[in-house]
């Protein structure tokens, strides 16, 4: 994970740029460099033009969340989208107007998109799939529109090389959220697994192209990570050496001359930050609340009756600086800037003579001076802060919130130690009718199960499982943990306290005491009313101990290989698509990297990224993506 979010060469901004570009009819701009390659263009191509072309912009659901997770409207219509439409929904027409579509390459959006032609919907057609449109389909879409006669009217078709998700500047998914199941679910069929398989390396291949430089892969034995790795290995060598358009020759990736290394890991090799309870706002978020492409969604409930929706956008400054800092520092920075904005209000409200920042658009400027309307202009950011700060005030009464009513300090606590509890206090704590979410429960036990080197007795599991029953759990993640820990012995891999990395307790928790003082008035005077005094009263002062991940430990040794010991990683696979497949590097395994991708196969969590981002912050490495 990068370390400046707003890094213009970031995963998450070259994106933004490709979309952009296809949203400009994939015309050549040299302010937005693209990584789509041309698949079909017919003569009537439209060239880059000054003016903005308004067009209207159909998507399946996979393009709009694709879309979504980085483009609000305000950047649609910037971009000349005048309207944008589900492919699935009817639609009237639009004679007069060019449509963009980006959709997944499937049978049925092609016939779909053919239905559009037939029926005259729009003036042009210019299709952008996803990913790469297999042979077949190619040459389905064209059989069809060539047999209804509308084949003049298909502008462009392109691969745009974008089917992936990024969430933030330097994270991303691959919006499949059943790999896991498909791939350790040993009733699955052979064609779901290879089609699991395929649909990886086909979303891997263009998260590469987009970053626009093909990386060294590694990756451990024996697993669907291998699978994977050899599979990309193989595309990436065949595209680089037999392919006539060279993707990655109009890459923006910003870096020196080394490459970047794709690190591909399998989720089963340690399960427990899956499962773990955090700290930090961002996973408390994506934990607690509903969290989907980067919108946040507060379900209604005994504190407020009705649902309310945010959306965080990459500019949002008190996201950017606090996502992954602990909970408390983050109320903390609430008053912080809760007073820096009442300060910077009342001077506004002094130079323009009004008694409420509300009046000050009232002013006549007519007859003031240059300082006034100075004053006047800053009104808009002045605003737009306010409304950044009541978002994330109502986002954190949320969480404290969930945090009194499901006692998740106490849960953290525990999992902090984990490894020296004992069964006395885990059967307390389970058999807590106080504690009343089962899931929790379930949660807390199955990390101590992960973590514990010793084999618990089958008298000791019998007595966890009555009392987990008798919490209303449902044991069936516990059934499988139990193959995963026989046939992984994860225990080899467990991680232990390595001491401070960076943070100290007067960084991290400079104690609730202090913001039940400070930020309590300032929330009362806001937009929220009171609540935080009470709620804070009920939250432990935690402070959380930290740990270098399993991952983490992994990545560390391939980025910076240890000198004088073994490395985790040292029997771990090496592939270089841009050698001959026979080839091999010398001294493979000591090659430092100042930069890496992440990917683990089976899902990720914001644990581990935040615990990547502290190695990244911490050995000065130029940046992990995840």
């Amino acid at each position: 994970m990068s370390t400046h979010t707003t890094d213009p060469h970031s995963l998450r901004a070259t994106q933004y740029a490709a979309i952009v570009s296809m949203l400009k009819l994939n015309a050549t701009d040299p302010s937005h460099n693209t990584h789509s390659s041309t698949l079909t263009a017919t003569s009537g191509a439209i060239s880059a033009q000054e003016d903005i072309v308004w067009k209207a912009l159909v998507f399946d659901k996979f393009g709009q969340d694709i879309i979504s997770s980085i483009m609000r409207v305000n950047d649609l219509r910037d971009n000349g989208v005048t309207v944008h439409m589900s492919l699935s929904q009817d639609r009237s027409p639009l004679p007069d107007v060019p449509a963009v579509y980006f959709v997944e390459p499937t049978s049925e959006n092609i016939r779909r998109i053919n239905n559009d032609i037939s029926r005259n919907l729009y003036e042009a057609y210019h299709v952008n799939f996803c990913s790469t449109i297999p042979r077949p389909l190619l040459e389905e879409f064209a059989s069809l529109t060539i047999s209804s006669g509308t084949s003049d009217k298909v502008t462009q078709v392109y691969d745009q090389h974008l089917n992936f998700v990024c969430t933030n500047a330097d994270v991303f998914s691959l919006h499949q959220p059943d790999t896991f199941v498909h791939l350790n679910n040993p009733s699955a069929p052979e064609s779901l697994i290879d089609e699991t398989l395929e649909c990886t390396v086909n979303a891997l291949f263009s998260v590469i192209v987009t970053m626009g430089v093909i990386p060294i892969l590694r990756c451990p034995r024996g697993n669907a990570a291998e699978m994977i790795a050899t599979k990309l290995d193989n595309k990436l060598r065949d595209h680089s050496m037999n392919s006539r358009t060279h993707l990655f020759s109009q890459g923006t990736h910003n870096s020196s001359l080394q490459r970047p290394v794709l690190i591909l890991l399998d989720r089963s090799m340690d399960l427990t930050p899956m499962l773990s309870h955090s700290w930090t706002y961002q996973a408390l978020i994506h934990d607690v609340l509903s969290m989907k492409l980067n919108r946040v969604t507060i379900d209604a409930n005994e504190h407020s009756d009705t649902r309310k929706s945010y959306d965080i956008e990459s500019k949002d400054f008190f996201w950017n600086k606090n996502a992954s800092s602990p909970f408390p520092q983050v109320a903390e920075d609430i008053d912080i800037e809760l007073t820096k904005y009442k300060k910077d209000a009342a001077e506004i409200t002094r130079i323009s003579g009004v008694s409420s920042i509300e009046d000050v658009n009232q002013v006549d400027l007519s007859s003031n001076t240059k300082v006034l309307k100075s004053a006047i202009s800053a009104l808009p950011e002045l605003t737009a802060r306010k409304t950044t700060l009541d978002m994330h005030m109502n986002v954190a009464t949320s969480l404290l919130n969930s945090i009194k009513d499901r006692q998740l300090d106490h849960f953290f606590q525990i999992e902090e130690n984990i490894t020296r509890q004992n069964k006395a206090l885990l059967l307390e704590t389970i058999r807590d009718e106080e504690k009343k979410n089962p899931e929790d429960k379930m949660r807390l036990f199955l990390i101590y199960y992960l973590s514990t080197a010793e084999e618990v007795s089958k008298e000791d599991m019998e007595t966890y499982e009555k009392a987990l029953e008798g919490a209303g759990c449902d044991l069936a993640p516990l059934t499988y943990i139990k193959k995963v820990r026989a046939l992984m012995r994860m225990t080899s891999m467990l991680a232990s306290p390595s001491g401070q990395t960076g943070f100290s307790q007067n960084d991290l928790f400079r104690g609730f005491s202090s913001i039940g003082n400070r930020l309590t008035d300032r929330l009362k005077e806001g937009a929220l009313g009171g609540g935080f005094e009470n709620l804070l009263s009920g939250v432990k002062n935690l402070l959380p101990t930290h740990k270098e991940l399993v991952i983490s430990k992994i990545v560390s040794d391939i980025m910076t290989p240890p000198q004088n010991e073994v490395s985790k990683a040292e029997d771990y696979l090496y592939f270089d698509p841009k050698l001959n497949k026979n080839a091999r590097s010398t001294r493979q395994h000591k090659v430092a990297f100042q930069e890496a991708i992440v990917f683990v196969v089976g899902g990720g969590n914001y644990v581990e990224y935040q615990n990547l981002q502290d190695i990244a912050t911490v050995s000065y490495i130029g940046g992990i993506y995840y």
